[in-house]
């Protein structure tokens, strides 16, 4: 008979059992984690015709770690999400990145398609004390509702980018592709948070016209 390599026998044995343990109780807490939280990930690239480089012509990837969804007073559902990224240099090399969209009334059915132009969405780029924002332009985001009170989504727009300039005021606005996916869970007070970070200092959304943009039916995705 071959000589047994694994499991190891003796108090190897029982280290290493412990050690698979750990592992299988944090991969569990982080899959908890991502449950309760929702997620999502967004990618943006410049439309700037102007120029190639800088900026690059690639689409920057932004995992997002947090996403939540509620109904606002006036029946609107208000998706918001956020990513919190620490560094090794302190507050000054922290990255958050925080978006809202407000939308008309939640899908009445499995699904529903909102057009997006100017009020729809709002987003907060930080990276130490460099901040930039972003405000819708035009676009589409689809909603999907799912099992557990949770909405999916997924949407492409245009929107216009502004960057704080050290000195005070903002910059000129250059033009951004966002393509975006989440899985929102329904918590009001989280995501009315985020929200409001990413209307503060003189980026509120104006009041909803009494006309809003059409919307219709969404086809729900395969297999979904």
């Amino acid at each position: 008979m071959g000589r047994r390599v694994w499991p190891p026998s003796g108090w190897a044995g029982r280290v290493a059992q412990s050690g698979i343990r750990a592992c299988a109780v944090l991969v569990g807490c982080l899959v908890a984690s991502a449950g309760c939280n929702g997620r999502g990930q967004i990618e943006l690239t410049s439309l700037a015709y102007h120029a190639i480089d800088p900026p690059a012509a690639r689409f920057a990837r932004i995992g997002l770690d947090r996403c939540y969804w509620y109904t606002d007073e006036e029946g609107q559902v208000c998706v918001a999400m956020e990513s919190e990224r620490s560094s090794l240099f302190g507050r000054l090399a922290r990255f958050s990145f925080q978006l809202s969209l407000v939308l008309e009334r939640p899908p009445a059915g499995r699904a529903r398609n909102y057009s997006v132009a100017k009020r729809e969405l709002r987003a907060a780029a930080r990276l130490g004390p460099a901040e930039s924002r972003f405000v819708s332009v035009s676009g589409i985001v689809a909603l999907y509702r799912e099992e557990g009170a949770r909405l999916r989504g997924n949407f492409r727009l245009q929107a216009l980018r502004q960057v704080n300039r050290m000195l005070g005021g903002w910059g000129q606005p250059s033009r951004y592709l966002i393509l975006g996916r989440f899985e929102a869970v329904h918590d009001e007070e989280r995501g009315r948070r985020i929200a409001a970070a990413t209307e503060a200092r003189g980026w509120e959304r104006q009041s909803p016209p009494t006309a809003r943009p059409s919307s219709q039916p969404a086809t729900r995705a395969a297999g979904r």
